[in-house]
Order: structure tokens, then sequence, then C-alpha cells
């Protein structure tokens, strides 16, 4: 048996040790004891993480607080010139733009599967819904700001006569139901990587649709776009100051688990998006937010630079043989794929609005 598949069945499911020979059940009781241990580190941590989400996290009643309806025009006044005044904005948007408008919201509004995939690591765990503790407060506050930007997109885009709805809330529900596994297991140290490098990639994504929005003129959308992307930065620095504070505790630990997280790749949560009209939907929604620029092979290389940076890789004093080798490999990997990227830039692209069923 594969070792990396006997760690992942350790971590995610914990089948019965009866199937495996003494090999593999080394191995199992050695990946359970590294979880253990790491949980136990971010388990310290509480008051630090109590500190820095009170840091981040708006209350209800916090004058930068921000719900959908600040961004959305008053229905009950002018109602119908409001609403052309939207379609008509966004029928200067290129299609590529609304493909690209309608995957991050897609995204956004798969919600659940986020807050599953943080409820489902121990460390991290909110054990009774509304437990009163650190990560009980934070998953749920979290879970609130982030439930604000499906909502403000959905709210937007319905005003969109280019746009088939239908089809869009289709694709929401099949991503939702089908899940996301990013292969972290139970390890707590991979998830805050994960979560690290993925609200700094979605804020990016929404910048960069905002950008393009702006040129377009309609600056509703860039706003909205803009308030989404900020959020997403607040978020990014908690992820990533948490992360800070396991490297300061655990070295060796926290080096191994950031290389090994970077060396499956960090998978996009709107991964599982497809439809019978299309199974390579989301190959294609990517395809189309790199050649208009919004997220691209650079920009995931830029977020691994910054992520070495914050996390002030080049100066760790790792120990071990294995954070040694990761350390090493995580120094040369932004810039293997800032190659890698730049061969593709000039690659050539024609969008096909046949693939995709959201435009009219």
């Amino acid at each position: 048996m594969v070792k990396e598949q006997i760690l992942e069945d350790s971590f995610d499911i914990k089948k019965s040790k009866k199937f495996y020979n003494n090999e593999d059940l080394q191995i199992i009781n050695k990946s359970d004891l590294i979880i253990s241990q790491r949980t136990d580190i971010v388990r310290s941590l509480d008051d630090k993480v109590g500190e820095l989400s009170n840091k981040i996290l708006r209350d209800v009643d916090h004058p930068k607080n921000w719900q959908p309806s600040d961004y959305l025009p008053d229905f009950s006044n002018n109602w119908i010139e409001n609403i052309n005044s939207i379609g008509e904005q966004s029928r200067a948007l290129p299609d590529e733009m609304l493909v690209v408008l309608v995957g991050n919201m897609i995204t956004e509004e798969a919600l659940p599967t986020y807050q599953t995939l943080i409820n489902k690591v121990t460390a991290t765990k909110d054990l009774t819904g509304s437990h009163d503790s650190a990560w009980g407060k934070w998953t749920r506050w979290w879970t609130a700001e982030e439930n604000r930007h499906g909502d403000l997109m959905h709210s937007y885009l319905n005003f969109m006569p280019k746009l088939n709805m239908r089809a869009v809330e289709r694709d929401i529900q099949y991503l939702i139901s089908r899940g996301f596994n990013p292969g972290i297991g139970e390890d707590p140290y991979k998830l805050m990587v994960y979560t690290s490098f993925q609200e700094k990639a979605t804020q990016v994504s929404h910048l960069g649709t905002a950008k393009i929005a702006k040129k377009k003129g309609d600056e509703r959308l860039h706003d909205i776009c803009v308030a989404i992307a900020m959020d997403e930065a607040r978020h990014f620095s908690f992820y990533k100051g948490v992360m800070k504070d396991i490297f300061e505790k655990d070295e060796n630990g926290a080096m191994t688990a950031y290389a090994k997280v970077m060396k499956s790749t960090i998978p996009m949560p709107a991964t599982n998006i497809s439809s019978s009209y299309n199974p390579n939907l989301f190959t294609d929604f990517s395809e189309v937010a790199q050649s208009i620029g919004v997220y691209t092979a650079i920009d995931y290389a830029n977020i691994m630079e910054q992520l070495n940076n914050d996390w002030d890789i080049a100066n760790r004093a790792v120990t071990s043989d294995e954070a040694v080798k990761a350390q090493e490999y995580l120094m040369k990997l932004p810039g293997r794929y800032l190659r890698l990227a730049n061969r593709r830039k000039d690659k050539s692209f024609e969008f096909d609005s046949s693939k995709f069923d959201w435009i009219k």
C-alpha cells in the first residue's frame, strides 16, 4: 500500500487497523501521533487566536461593517430605472468578464463546504455549534462575514439580462452537493497553509475583477468586488498570522507541512464546478480567468513568494533532515512557478462562449 494513501486514510477515515500489516500500522500510528501533537500546539494558541480574531473581525455595529444592501440601489424608489441602469452597465462587460464574475460568485456561494472543512479538523472544531472558544467564535464570525459575498454578488448578477441565472443556480447546487477535499486531512498546520493561500488568491481574483469593471465603467460592480476583496484581505491576515505563530512553536513541523501542501499544489474551492452541459466547466472557467488577467499562474507564484517572506522561510533554523529539505524546496518553488507562468503568458487563447450556458 502506498504510504501517502495510508496517511490519508489515517487522517480522514480512521479505517479499521485490521486491514493493515505491521509496517502500515507503524505509519498510521506515527501519523496519528503527529496529528495529536499538532492539535495540542494549535490549541495552545487559543489566546493568540482570540486576540488576532478580535483585531480582524468586525461586530455588526462596527462603522466599517457592511451589508449587501449598502452596495445595491434602493429599489423602493425608481426601481425600474435602477434595474435598467444595472442592465445597461452590464452590457458593456465582455462575456469573458461575465464568466469570471459568475465563477467567482458560485465559489462564494459554496460557503457551507468551507465551514465544514474548518470544523472537520479537531484542533479548530466548534464542538457544539455555538461553543464559546476562540476557534468557535472565529469560525462562526468568519462564516457570517463570508456569507455576505455570495448574497451581494448573487443579488447584483440577477439584474444582468445576459445571464442565465437558472443555469448559474443549478451549478451552485451541484458544487455544494459534491463537497470539497483539499487534501489536508485532519492536519491543522496544513489547514492554516491552505486557508492562508486561498484567502489571498480570492482577494487577488476579486481585485482583478474590480479593475476590469472600473475600466468598463461599472463603478458599482467595482465597489462590490473591492468590498469583498477587502474582507478576504483581513481573513488572509488571520490565517497567515496563526500559521506564523505555529512556526514559532514548531518550526520543523510547520516547514514540512507547508512544503507538503505546496507539493500537491493548492486546489481551488471551485474545482468541482461541473454540469451536464459542460463537465469540464472548472478548467474552462480557469482558462478564461487566466486569459483576462483576473487570476493567473503568475499570481500563484507571487502568493507563494509573499507567504515565504511573511513566514520568514529563508531564516528559519530548522533542524530535522525533512524540514531542511522542505525549506530548500520552498525557497526555490516561487521562482520555478514564475518561470513556468512566463512561458505560458504568451499562450494563445480563444474564448468560446458556447462552453458556458451561464451566458444567454
